[in-house]
């Protein structure tokens, strides 16, 4: 009697790149209408709310593959990463004040090595909100609006994480991301008055450097997707309420200041966690088939 070994198909050999491969054809179409749109190159302005709703192509991309892999019960459990809230008050400060006290070290430590003190009165988010709304109520309000329309971390974290992280350490899964993450962000580079203002290889820096973090914090609240959200939305959220970006303070200091105090939160946490699960939780290292 003779048995044959079915081989997997090409997608079930490669899913997390078939995976990115989907996530950037579900949102860049978007993005890069945008980038073209602010120079004049379209004849045709994308609608506001695009750009905003630009995340929900991760949710496409990320169920459709879950799907394709593991069927129905590998979506249902996948969405239920969202629903894992009790992970102590702790990691709510860490994911909710976290970025805004990283942002404060940056802006504090530019003062003591420049001498001058950004202006406050100004953030970037009023050139998205608008200047009517005081920084009392943009902020809540950005904050909502990026945590419920930014899809991203169930595509970055839900998706792919775990599968890296089946077959490679939680250091070398956060270093592809990280890479992985800053590139999708290219159009935004290539979007006249975006908060993307500032050179690339810094941002690549601090992608890599926060997807660390972000690895750091999934790991440890046994692969919630609700903690890598409200952090991802505190941190888009801290970036412009206060004055970090060059747009708004006419130069890089503050935020290279920002993104190498990450990168020495991410050093810390490899050498404190280990760069093998960048977690001491007793939680397991949420992986995927």
């Amino acid at each position: 009697m003779t048995t044959t070994t079915e081989k997997p198909g090409l997608v079930r050999r490669h899913p997390v790149l078939f995976g990115f491969v989907l996530m950037f054809v579900c949102t860049w179409p978007i993005d890069l209408w945008a980038a073209a749109g602010s120079h004049g190159l379209v004849s045709v302005t994308i609608p506001p709310f695009l750009p905003i709703l630009v995340g929900y192509g991760f949710v496409v991309a990320a169920i459709v593959m879950t799907a394709v892999l593991d069927g129905r019960a590998g979506v249902v459990a996948l969405l239920r990463r969202f629903l894992i809230w009790r992970f102590g008050v702790l990691w709510y400060g860490v994911v909710l004040l976290g970025p805004f006290a990283v942002a404060l070290a940056a802006i504090g430590i530019d003062v003591l090595l420049h001498g001058t003190v950004p202006a406050f009165d100004e953030p970037f988010v009023n050139r998205i909100l608008g200047p009517s709304f005081g920084l009392a109520v943009a902020l809540p309000v950005f904050f909502l609006i990026d945590a419920m329309a930014n899809g991203e971390e169930i595509g970055w974290r839900g998706f792919a994480l775990p599968r890296l992280q089946a077959r490679h350490s939680a250091l070398v899964a956060s270093v592809v991301i990280g890479l992985v993450w800053a590139v999708w962000h290219l159009p935004k580079f290539l979007t006249a008055g975006s908060a993307q203002s500032y050179p690339f290889w810094l941002f690549v820096l601090d992608m890599v450097a926060s997807a660390t973090i972000y690895t750091w914090v999934f790991n440890s609240t046994g692969g919630s997707l609700l903690a890598v959200t409200l952090l991802h939305a505190a941190s888009n959220t801290s970036t412009i309420t206060l004055p970090v970006l060059p747009a708004v303070t006419g130069d890089n200091d503050v935020v290279v200041t920002m993104i190498v105090v990450r990168c020495v939160i991410a050093i810390a946490i490899v050498v404190i966690a280990g760069p093998a699960r960048l977690t001491r939780s007793r939680h397991p290292i949420p992986v995927a088939p």
